[in-house]
C-alpha cells in the first residue's frame, strides 16, 4: 500500500480550508437554515475524519532523530495540540445538532467561529510547517 504524499495532504487541506470558509460565509451572511449548517457541519467532519486517517500514517512515520532539535519540540508540541483540537472538534460536533443550531443560532455562530479558527490555524501550520517539515526529512514523499 502507498503512503499518502505531501501533495495529497495538501489538497485536502485546501478542501477544508474551502469548506470552512464557506460555511463561515453561510454563517455571516445568515444565508443557510440550520438544517443546511448541519448538513454542511456533517459534510465537513466527512472531510476532516478522512483526512486524520491519511495524515495519520505521516504522523506515525516522522522519525524524530531525522529533526533539528528545534523542530523536534515543536513537533512534539504540535501533536499535543492535536489531539486536543480532535477532543474539542468531537465535542463541537456531538453539542452542535441541527436541533440545537436551530434552538440558539448566536451560540453556534460563535462556537463555529471559535473551532472553525483552530482548525484553519492548524491546517496552516501543518501545510507550512509539519507537512515541509516531514518532506524534507524524507517522512513523505511528494
Amino acid at each position: 500500500m502507498q503512503r499518502v504524499g505531501f501533495a495529497r495532504l495538501v489538497e485536502d487541506h485546501i478542501h477544508i480550508e474551502s469548506s470552512i470558509s464557506a460555511l463561515l460565509d453561510d454563517l455571516r451572511d445568515e444565508a443557510a437554515s440550520p438544517h443546511e449548517l448541519s448538513v454542511q457541519l456533517d459534510a465537513l467532519a466527512v472531510i476532516i475524519r478522512k483526512h486524520l486517517r491519511e495524515e495519520s500514517d505521516v504522523i506515525q512515520n516522522i522519525r524524530l532523530e531525522t529533526l533539528p532539535d528545534t523542530w523536534r519540540a515543536t513537533w512534539i508540541e504540535g501533536a499535543a495540540a492535536l489531539l486536543q483540537l480532535k477532543v474539542d472538534w468531537g465535542g463541537f460536533l456531538d453539542h452542535w445538532t441541527e436541533s440545537r443550531i436551530a434552538d440558539d443560532m448566536p451560540g453556534f455562530s460563535d462556537a463555529a467561529h471559535s473551532i472553525l479558527a483552530r482548525l484553519s490555524d492548524r491546517v496552516k501550520t501543518e501545510t507550512e510547517c509539519f507537512y515541509k517539515t516531514a518532506l524534507s526529512t524524507g517522512s513523505i514523499e511528494y
